[in-house]
C-alpha cells in the first residue's frame, strides 16, 4: 500500500513539474544596426514585464518566456 502511494505521489510530482516547465518558453535572437553590423550590450525586454536580457559582443541574447 505504501509503495502504491508513493508511486502515485511520484508520477503526480512529475506530472506538475512538466506542466509548469511546458509553459515557459526560450526565446533567442540577433540585434544589428541598418548595415547588418552586430550590436553588443544592448537590452532586450520583454514587453510588459521587468524580464530582459542584454546581447553579447555577437549581438545575440537568449531569454525564458512565459507563453501567452
Amino acid at each position: 500500500m505504501k509503495t502504491r502511494f508513493g508511486g502515485i505521489l511520484t508520477l503526480l510530482f512529475v506530472l506538475s513539474v512538466q506542466i509548469a516547465l511546458s509553459q515557459a518558453k526560450m526565446v533567442t535572437g540577433t540585434v544589428s544596426d541598418e548595415t547588418g553590423m552586430p550590436l553588443p550590450g544592448a537590452n532586450v525586454i520583454v514587453k510588459g514585464t521587468t524580464r530582459g536580457a542584454q546581447t553579447d559582443f555577437d549581438g545575440n541574447y537568449t531569454i525564458r518566456v512565459t507563453v501567452g
